[in-house]
């Protein structure tokens, strides 16, 4: 079992990725507002200074915020094929930087609810 994120910088992809999710049968992915740390770094005005050369030009002309996607995939084969398809739908990018993905193995899974209560 894995855990799948992917870190997206370009969001015009998020659709077509959560798209390809369900034509894949990937179910519970959740989405979180992410930012980079050059990109932290560039709103705190004291560190800004540090960053100079391409991190400048980049910080510039790139779209400040990303999300992560992720998601737990039972099966190592699936993991593949989605890993695959994500790239599929990206690699026709004429940017530089789109995002990234990585795998976790995850020994486990536990629900949380709450016990019912009797009155």
């Amino acid at each position: 079992m894995q855990a799948l994120f992917i870190v997206l910088n370009d969001l015009s992809y998020l659709d077509q990725i959560l798209s390809k999710f369900l034509e894949l049968k990937v179910r519970g992915a959740t989405i979180i507002d992410s930012q980079g740390m050059a990109s932290a770094i560039m709103n705190n005005e004291g560190l800004s200074m540090l960053m100079s050369g391409p991190f400048q030009r980049s910080l510039d002309t790139e779209q400040k915020g990303s999300k992560t996607i992720f998601t737990v995939i039972p099966e190592v084969e699936k993991v593949e094929e989605v890993v695959n398809e994500v790239r599929k739908i990206v690699e026709k990018s004429k940017k530089q930087v789109i995002g990234f993905m990585f795998t976790v193995p995850v020994s486990g899974i536990y629900p949380m609810k709450p016990k019912f209560i009797q009155k």
